[in-house]
């Protein structure tokens, strides 16, 4: 009788530690800036499939860390995203300037 109590207060142990792993996670995944969560959403959407999921560089580059070395000005980088150049495509036509600023914010938060 004493190993099967033992056995329920673990299994009850192991749930209860899933769940709170499960509640950890959702309010980790909802902390954040409202912008800056935004921005990592379009981001997410419309660039990880080239920069990377973390923007640390895929068929695209490197962002992370290096977007403010290459675009000091925020204004800058508004520019060449919604002009575009070579592989970059342009995102005027597909996202709105201020979707476009988010991502710009968002990229210019992240570390190296």
């Amino acid at each position: 009788m004493p190993l099967k109590r033992v056995v329920l207060v673990l299994e009850l142990f192991a749930v209860l530690a899933a769940a709170a792993f499960v509640v950890m996670l959702l309010v980790y995944k909802g902390s954040g800036s409202g912008a800056t969560s935004v921005g990592a959403q379009l981001f997410s959407t419309n660039c990880s499939s080239c920069h990377g999921a973390n923007a640390r560089g895929g068929i695209g580059p490197k962002l992370a860390g290096q977007v403010t070395k290459d675009f000091p000005n925020e204004a800058d980088q508004i520019a060449f995203v919604k002009r575009g150049k070579g592989t970059m495509p342009s995102f005027a036509g597909d996202l709105t300037d201020d979707q476009i600023k988010q991502i710009v914010e968002y990229t210019r938060s992240l570390g190296g």
